[in-house]
C-alpha cells in the first residue's frame, strides 16, 4: 500500500511540476506579448504624428515604419489585381483588393484598397472598381506576420485570388520586386474602398489579463498539490503504529485521572 502511495505521489509531483512550469511560462509569454503590443502602439503613435514620406524613404527607415504616413507619385499597375481571400466586413464575406503602385523613383509597393463583397459562387470573381486618373498614393505603411501563402498557386489569371498580403509571395506570382510592406490606401483617396483596419487585434491590457489567468492557474495547481500532499501525510501519520501508541497512552492517562 505504501509503495502504491509513493508511486502515486511521485506521479502527482511530476504532473504538478510540469504543468506549473507550463502555466508560468505561458504567463511570462503573455507579459512579453503585452510589452510588444505596448511598444508597437507607441511606435505607431510616433509614426502617425510624423511627416509623410515617400516609398523609398519609408523603405530606408523601416525601424519606425508601421503606421507611417506615405505620400508618393507614380502609377498603379491596373493589370495586376490581387484579391485577398476570406475577408469579412460587416458580416459579409468577400475580398480585399490589392494592386502594385510603381513610384516615379522606381519603387513598387503593394497597396490595399479595401473590401469588395464576394458572390455566392467562387468561380465568379467580384467586380473590381476601375481606377481613377489619380497618379498619387496616400496611405499608411503596414507590416504584419503575414498569413501563410499555402495554396497561392491554385489560381491563375487576373484578377487573382491570394490567401495572403505577403509582398514577397505576391511579388513572386506577379514577377515584381515589391517592397517588404504594404500600403493601406487612405480613406480619402478617390479609389479607396470600404475597410476595417484596427491598429492592433489584441491590446496590451488583454495580454496582461491573460497572463494573470495563467499565473492564477499555476497558484491553484500548487495549492491543490499542497492540500493533497498534506492530507496524505496526515492519513499516513494517523495510521502509523507510533501515532496509535501515543493515542492509547493518552487515553490510559485520562482514564487513570
Amino acid at each position: 500500500m505504501n509503495r502504491q502511495l509513493t508511486i502515486l505521489n511521485f506521479r502527482l509531483l511530476l504532473f504538478t511540476v510540469f504543468f506549473l512550469a507550463v502555466f508560468v511560462r505561458l504567463g511570462l509569454w503573455q507579459l512579453e506579448r503585452a510589452q510588444e503590443k505596448e511598444a508597437q502602439r507607441n511606435a505607431q503613435a510616433v509614426a502617425e504624428g510624423a511627416q509623410p514620406v515617400t516609398l523609398s524613404r519609408a523603405h530606408r527607415e523601416r525601424s519606425r515604419l508601421s503606421g507611417q504616413l506615405i505620400e508618393d507619385r507614380g502609377r498603379f499597375l491596373e493589370e495586376v489585381v490581387f484579391l485577398r481571400d476570406n475577408v469579412i466586413f460587416q458580416g459579409t464575406v468577400g475580398f480585399e483588393v490589392m494592386r502594385p503602385f510603381h513610384s516615379e523613383a522606381g519603387d513598387i509597393a503593394l497597396v490595399n484598397f479595401g473590401f469588395v463583397p464576394g458572390g455566392s459562387d467562387r468561380s465568379v470573381l467580384p467586380s473590381v472598381p476601375a481606377l481613377t486618373e489619380v497618379d498619387e498614393l496616400s496611405g499608411r505603411a503596414y507590416i504584419s506576420e503575414w498569413a501563410s501563402d499555402a495554396g497561392i498557386d491554385l489560381y491563375t489569371g487576373w484578377p487573382r485570388i491570394t490567401p495572403t498580403q505577403s509582398p514577397l509571395a505576391n511579388g513572386n506570382i506577379a514577377g515584381l520586386s515589391l517592397l517588404p510592406f504594404i500600403v493601406r490606401l487612405d480613406a480619402s483617396h478617390p479609389d479607396a474602398l470600404p475597410r476595417f483596419w484596427p491598429l492592433t487585434v489584441t491590446s496590451a491590457e488583454k495580454h496582461r489579463g491573460y497572463a494573470v489567468q495563467w499565473f492564477l492557474m499555476a497558484v491553484a495547481l500548487l495549492t491543490l498539490f499542497i492540500v493533497f500532499t498534506w492530507k496524505q501525510y496526515k492519513e499516513q501519520r494517523d495510521k502509523s503504529p507510533a501515532h496509535a501508541t501515543k493515542e492509547i497512552d493518552g487515553h490510559e492517562r485520562r482514564d487513570a485521572e
